[in-house]
C-alpha cells in the first residue's frame, strides 16, 4: 500500500494537488477563459520554481502551451498572447484567440499523484473553432523532485490546419526569477554543461535546467525534458526565464483534416544540486 494519499483542493479556478499523508503540496492546475496552465509547482521542500505572470510577458503563464500563428480556412489566429496588453498598442495583441474548455475537467488521483484531463477547442478572435485539443497534466512524486507531465494532443477537427514555423510555440515555462543567471543562477544541460542560456539555446540536450542557491536552504531548481512520443523540437531558452521546447521553431507542421499532432514535456522541481544521474532518473521515471 502506498504511503501517499492525494487530494485536490479547488480554489478560484485553480486545482491544487496535496499529499494528505505528508501534507506536501505538489502544485496547481489553473483553467481561465483564455487557457489552462500549471502554477504553482513546488519542490519537495515547498519552494516554487515557476513565475505565473511577469509584467513584460504576462501570457508566460507558469508551465503552459502556446502557438502563433495558427492558420486555418484562410485566417490566422494567435494562441500565444493573452490579455492584458504589456504596453499601449501592444504588437503581440493581434488576432488573439483562446483555448476554450469544452468539457468537464477529469480528475484522477493515483498511487503517485493526480492526473487531469481537459478537452479544449482553440477558437479564433471571432470565436470560430480552429482545432481541438486534449490536454493532460499529471502531478506525481518523484525521488527528490516533484514531477509534472503535460501533454497536448491537437486535432484538425474542422479542416486542415498549419502550425506555422515560429519562435512563439510550443510548450514550456516561465522560470521563477531567483533561479535566473542575473540573480546568481545557472542554466544547466547534459554532459556537465553549466553557464548561461546562450550555451544551450537551440543546442541538443536531453534536458535543460535552471538552478541556484537559496540562503538557508541550499540548491534547488527546475528541469524540463521532452516526454516519450512528443514531436521533435529544439530548446528556445533565455536568461530572463523563458524556457520553451519548440517543435515548430524551423518548420511548419501541416495537419490534414482529422490529423493529430502531439507535444509533451516533463518538468521536475527539485531540491539539492542537479547531476546527470539525477536527471536521467527523472527522465526514465
Amino acid at each position: 500500500m502506498s504511503e501517499h494519499q492525494f487530494t485536490v483542493v479547488e480554489n478560484k479556478q485553480n486545482h491544487y494537488v496535496m499529499d494528505v499523508a505528508t501534507q506536501r503540496w505538489l502544485g496547481g492546475f489553473a483553467v481561465s477563459h483564455y487557457r489552462p496552465w500549471v502554477f504553482p509547482l513546488y519542490t519537495p521542500s515547498g519552494i516554487t520554481v515557476l513565475q505565473e505572470s511577469p509584467p513584460d510577458h504576462p501570457f508566460h503563464s507558469g508551465f503552459f502551451v502556446g502557438q502563433s500563428p495558427v492558420l486555418a480556412g484562410g485566417r490566422s489566429a494567435n494562441f500565444w498572447a493573452t490579455p492584458p496588453d504589456r504596453v499601449a498598442d501592444d504588437p503581440l495583441q493581434k488576432a488573439v484567440g483562446r483555448m476554450s474548455a469544452e468539457g468537464p475537467l477529469v480528475v484522477e488521483p493515483h498511487e503517485h499523484g493526480v492526473r487531469f484531463e481537459l478537452p479544449l477547442v482553440w477558437r479564433d478572435e471571432d470565436e470560430r473553432p480552429v482545432l481541438d485539443e486534449l490536454r493532460r497534466v499529471d502531478f506525481h512524486v518523484g525521488d527528490g523532485a516533484t514531477l509534472c507531465d503535460m501533454t497536448s494532443v491537437k486535432t484538425a477537427a474542422y479542416g486542415p490546419v498549419t502550425l506555422a514555423a515560429t519562435k512563439f510555440g510550443s510548450i514550456g515555462m516561465r522560470v521563477e526569477p531567483r533561479l535566473l543567471p542575473d540573480f546568481g543562477g545557472v542554466v544547466i544541460g547534459d554532459a556537465g554543461r553549466r553557464g548561461r542560456s546562450d550555451d544551450l539555446h537551440e543546442q541538443p540536450s536531453a534536458y535543460v535546467a535552471y538552478e541556484n542557491e537559496l540562503t538557508g536552504h541550499g540548491a534547488y531548481g527546475v528541469l524540463m525534458t521532452p516526454l516519450a512520443g512528443s514531436a521533435p523540437g529544439v530548446w528556445f531558452i533565455r536568461d530572463y526565464g523563458m524556457a520553451m521546447y519548440d517543435a515548430t521553431r524551423h518548420d511548419d507542421v501541416v495537419l490534414d483534416a482529422g490529423g493529430s499532432w502531439t507535444v509533451g514535456l516533463r518538468v521536475a522541481a527539485y531540491d539539492r544540486p542537479l547531476t546527470d544521474e539525477r536527471a536521467r532518473h527523472w527522465i526514465a521515471q
